[in-house]
């Protein structure tokens, strides 16, 4: 087993020993790696990285991480107006495969393309890139808005959903043909609305793989849940042994949709560990209840946050 780690400064590999975890090799070092993924279905290992000077990349290897081929990236289209400014690509922040082989990608500037070739084109989903509401949406995290997470329902591969910062929970039933906002029950408490449902703000949205319809986000405002699919949230953020609803990362177990996990900070206004220890929030009852989980972690003076 091996485990794929985006960092600021490259992509690491691990593999697992019966001693536990241990480096394997890296790549792309120095360079800021913005997303990485285990593509089960084809034993593949996808990776976005911005250089910098030379812009956002797209790499895959499909040979365990032992080498990378790069591939092309989207481009937006050119505006018709001639003196309109064309929207350019500055960073891969999802990815995501369906049970037909198509491939998506989200990305800062927010929208989402789709290849079916393996990578090797792209088409802009234009009814997203034009959805109501879009003149909205604004940069949270990044400089510009971002689509972070894609999650395709494994039962239904019409059923997609995406996370976008700031501009909310998004739904499509008939694979992105047309999109919905979905952010009913969400808060968005730095604005002057809100529950304005195009300015929420998920930092991540996952789906569980066993029961699509139970969803968790780590959103700006707090954790939710939602138990249809994303059509309503709830608000877990002070359930019993919480120590912080603030972060960025979250998860669901692969078997059991009750079991979740998240890795706070402290606030909008404190991004660094709470009391300056790295640890875990784990519920194990759907997140009615959490325990914190730091063993093998960093427990003094750690100012590092999980994205």
């Amino acid at each position: 087993m091996k485990a794929a780690v985006a960092t600021r400064k490259g992509l690491i590999i691990l593999k697992s020993t019966p001693k536990g975890w241990k480096f394997d090799r890296a790549h792309f070092d120095g360079v800021k790696v913005t997303y990485v993924v285990c593509d089960d279905t084809k034993k593949e290992i996808w990776a976005g990285v911005n250089h910098g000077h030379w812009g956002p990349k797209l790499h895959v290897s499909k040979n365990g991480g032992k080498t990378f081929e790069e591939l092309g990236v989207p481009a937006f289209p050119k505006p018709k107006e001639k003196d309109g400014k064309a929207d350019s690509l500055k960073e891969i922040w999802a990815w995501a495969r369906d049970s037909k082989g198509r491939i998506y990608i989200g990305t800062d500037p927010g929208a989402i393309f789709h290849s079916d070739d393996e990578g090797k084109s792209w088409t802009l989903n234009n009814s997203f890139y034009t959805l109501d509401g879009r003149d909205k949406w604004f940069g949270g995290g990044t400089d510009g808005t971002c689509v972070h997470s894609i999650l395709i329902d494994p039962k239904n591969d019409n059923q997609i959903t995406v996370g976008v910062s700031v501009g909310g929970t998004i739904e499509s039933s008939d694979r992105g043909k047309t999109w919905k906002y979905v952010n009913s029950g969400l808060k968005a408490y730095f604005m002057p609305n809100p529950d304005d449902p195009v300015t929420q703000d998920p930092h991540l949205i996952v789906r569980s793989p066993t029961s699509p319809n139970i969803m968790y986000q780590q959103n700006h405002c707090g954790i939710f849940k939602s138990t249809n699919g994303g059509s309503e949230w709830v608000d877990l953020s002070k359930t019993k042994g919480l120590k912080s609803a603030f972060g960025w990362a979250v998860e669901v177990d692969a078997k059991d949709p009750n079991i979740a996990f998240t890795i706070p900070a402290v606030s909008d206004e404190i991004r660094v560990p709470v009391k300056k220890r790295l640890f875990v929030q784990r519920t194990k009852d759907g997140g009615k209840t959490w325990k914190a989980l730091s063993k093998g972690l960093p427990s003094e003076f750690c100012y590092d946050i999980v994205l």
